[in-house]
């Protein structure tokens, strides 16, 4: 014998390997986990799917309608044949359409066309329902305080004529009961209550609110509930759709906006024509007055110039000077002979007739010169024949000098007729000659003025004609989109959807199964099977016991003489077995029983481990160290007795003298005998060691009963004492953390002797093996102790 046998199989884990072990996923743990809460799971399915329902049930359900249109726009520029190649002219024209639907003004539009000025609600059990055109009464108003709009005002319909109205004023509050069409006149209200058609005796009586909605309400009402989004942007195609909890509102509403859509572009469309127009005339009004203004102009023109062609004028002024200066040259010549006939005339010469042309003098002159000149020679003949004082040259001279004076007075008034003709030409060309000079310019400005005039013309046309076109176009004005899809009636809400919420309720049953499962593997610290005990220890384990089910035990009990064939008998044989590998096939053999707290079974175990090897025919032992609490003798079904091994090392008596023989043959224990003060100090002692000899000696195998090593020092004594030490771990009922204390154990005491064996362990599909323990040998251990010493 030896306090720590050579034993293989002993090696410490590292901390680190330890750790892992204890954060593995144990798969077998968890199927076992997953077993043992299908009640649970199905609790909790149950649970999600009542939630379902109840949600369900009791959450007002939200319809929407919907309506399809298809916008026909088109863009200005490329009416006119100008197209932007980096614009999308249809998507920003969509998105322009979707913002005017989404706009306030819109809305605002709508909010006058609907007529949704009151709404009407019935209060049922849990949840409310609006009467929308069916509500049993009607309220007409007018508010005087601004501060009542949007605020739900109670009645309660009482009889057929009656009703209580539970509305505050400002300055009362409380009920107040009304007849049907009775005006209630307030400060800040009149109100005129009045029963409807759908009013009955059996339906109209009841709890209903009202709400006289103010026109932000209703804008902000459609802000959210409208949507409006793009179905295809290459064929120009939108939803308008609404949500509501009453189906026949949202259609209605969504049938109003589609409605007042279609009158609102044909008033936007007339609306711009109308404008249009209204440019027009007014550039009409402005084009005509300049064109009066430039035909003026032209009159005046032509009065004042007397022409209404520069150019004809220029050539023709031009021929009218030309023409005087010929005159004025045939006049000047004909002045010129006229001056010179004279002269001669009064020089008493003969006139040069040839020095002039007859035909250039009017012909009277011409003869008269003639006459003249001709009478001159006749005159100078007769000097040349007769003296000047001969009365033929008398008479010659006599007849000359009055044809002279005759001729004289002739020339001189055709000079003075020509000279005034003279001068009277080179007046009119002085005049023509200046405007001939100012024509250019006047010619400039005509010219230019014309031009003007022209593009007034022109555009004065084209204005009327661009008015008739509009005029034309207000006349056929069509609205600019198609109703593709009119606003529906919903039959099924889209919140909340049934199928939905039971699969999310399905989902979440399903989650909170995985969690709680997952929670109850995380916070179980238990050990359960074998192989988790076997992972989680680096100390060979020998087998394990399986639970004892035929009948439940108050006490421990020595079991395997009653049930030999039992799996009870056959785990004991096979820890035996075992224990015979670890042991080397050493003759004589001391074993300890220990367990880190009481009620793991350490006393079943060593009593029948005993019963077990003692029918192989060795000699074996079992002592109760357990003196704080001793049992051994309740196992054998003994009363306590008053020698033991407390006796036995205190000295009073012999170990031989106190023990007892049991039911199975090679089969003896030693009692407890007395409780002692000081246990741990007698199995320090000498004797305890000499007992320990000479049990040895005379016994083939001596299992010791320690007291749980996780309370008392006792053990751990006695553990350092024996050539194998069983550690007990009891299934489902020991923590995990105990193999720490076991594995702390280890290292600071150096043992490499220990072995475990997991106690209880609950086999399925299997019965009638096992056992239980009535006992109250646990955390209580002190506090029991003390009892008993009390």
């Amino acid at each position: 014998m030896t306090e720590s046998s050579n034993t293989s199989g002993a090696g410490l884990g590292s901390d680190v390997n330890e750790s892992e072990a204890f954060n593995d996923l144990d798969v077998e743990k968890l199927l076992q986990v997953v077993r043992s809460s299908i009640l649970y799971v199905a609790a909790i399915f149950a649970v999600a799917g009542t939630a379902s329902y109840a949600f369900l049930r009791y959450t007002k359900p939200v319809y929407e309608s919907e309506s399809q249109l298809k916008l026909n726009i088109q863009n200005e520029a490329v009416i006119l044949g100008v197209q932007n190649p980096l614009e999308n002219s249809g998507v920003n024209s969509l998105s322009g359409e979707i913002e005017l639907l989404k706009s306030n003004l819109f809305f605002s539009r709508v909010v006058e066309a609907i007529n949704y000025n009151v709404s009407y609600h019935y209060y049922g059990n849990i949840l409310t329902e609006e009467r929308y055109r069916n509500s049993p009464f009607v309220v007409s108003y007018k508010l005087h305080n601004a501060g009542f709009f949007d605020r739900p005002i109670d009645i309660e319909i009482i009889s057929e004529n009656e009703f209580e109205l539970s509305f505050p004023p400002a300055e009362q509050s409380g009920t107040s009961r009304h007849e049907f069409g009775e005006t209630i006149s307030t400060a800040d209200y009149n109100l005129l209550i009045e029963k409807t058609e759908n009013f009955a005796d059996d339906n109209g009586i009841g709890k209903y609110y009202f709400t006289i909605n103010s026109e932000s309400a209703l804008i902000n009402f459609f802000q959210s509930n409208v949507t409006v989004q793009p179905l295809n942007f290459s064929a120009k195609t939108i939803k308008i759709s609404l949500r509501d909890f009453n189906k026949y509102k949202a259609r209605d509403f969504v049938t109003a906006i589609d409605t007042l859509y279609l009158k609102y572009t044909t008033e936007e469309k007339n609306q711009a024509i109308e404008q249009k127009l209204s440019f027009l005339n007014e550039q009409l009004g402005i084009t005509e007055r300049k064109i009066e203004e430039y035909e003026d102009y032209f009159e005046n023109f032509t009065i004042e110039n007397r022409t209404t062609n520069i150019q004809t004028d220029l050539g023709r002024t031009i021929v009218l000077l030309q023409s005087l200066d010929s005159q004025r040259y045939d006049l000047q010549n004909k002045l010129t002979n006229i001056q010179m006939a004279q002269e001669q005339m009064d020089r008493n010469e003969p006139l040069l007739l040839a020095n002039y042309s007859s035909r250039s003098l009017p012909e009277f002159i011409s003869s008269s010169l003639t006459e003249y000149n001709k009478l001159f020679g006749e005159r100078e003949l007769l000097l040349g024949s007769y003296s000047e004082n001969t009365y033929a040259v008398s008479r010659m001279t006599q007849r000359l000098a009055t044809l002279k004076k005759n001729v004289t007075s002739i020339t001189e008034e055709y000079r003075e007729n020509l000279v005034k003709a003279l001068r009277e030409l080179d007046v009119r060309k002085a005049n023509l000659e200046r405007n001939f000079v100012e024509l250019p310019s006047m010619g400039t400005e005509f010219n230019k003025t014309r031009r003007f005039y022209n593009l007034q013309e022109e555009f004065y046309f084209s204005l009327i004609k661009s008015k008739a076109e509009l005029e034309i176009a207000k006349a056929g004005t069509v609205q600019d989109f198609d109703i593709l899809s009119p606003a529906s009636l919903p039959v099924d809400p889209v919140h909340p959807k049934q199928l939905l919420i039971y699969g999310v309720g399905a989902v979440s049953g399903l989650l909170l199964s995985l969690l709680f499962i997952g929670l109850r593997y995380l916070l179980d610290n238990k050990i359960s099977h074998q192989r988790e005990l076997e992972r989680l220890v680096s100390v060979p384990v020998l087998g394990s016991i399986p639970v004892y089910k035929r009948e439940k035990l108050l006490t421990t009990r020595l079991l395997v003489h009653k049930v030999p064939q039992s799996v009870l008998s056959e785990s004991l044989r096979s820890i035996r077995t075992n224990m015979d590998f670890l042991l080397n096939g050493g003759d004589q053999r001391v074993i300890a029983v220990t367990s880190t707290i009481s009620g793991e079974g350490k006393t079943f175990v060593a009593v029948n481990l005993g019963g077990i090897l003692a029918k192989t025919g060795q000699k074996v032992l079992v002592v109760d160290l357990d003196m704080r609490k001793p049992k051994i003798h309740l196992a054998f079904g003994r009363e306590k007795d008053d020698k033991g091994m407390s006796t036995v090392l205190i000295g009073r008596d012999k170990f031989e003298d106190c023990v007892q023989t049991t039911e199975i043959e090679g089969l003896e224990y030693l009692g407890a005998g007395p409780i002692p003060p000081n246990p741990s100090e007698l199995m320090l002692g000498e004797r305890f060691d000499n007992f320990i000899r000479q049990a040895s000696k005379t016994y083939d195998v001596v299992i010791l009963d320690t007291p749980p090593v996780g309370l008392v020092t006792d053990g751990v004594i006695v553990m350092k004492k024996a050539d194998l030490t069983l550690y007990v771990v009891r299934a489902d009922y020991s923590r995990k953390v105990f193999l720490k204390t076991l594995q702390k154990l280890i290292k600071m005491n150096k043992f490499n002797n220990i072995s475990v064996i997991l106690n209880s362990v609950k086999i399925l599909n299997k019965k009638g093996y096992g056992y239980g323990y009535g006992y109250g040998y646990g955390y209580g251990y002190y506090d029991e102790d003390h009892k008993e010493k009390s």
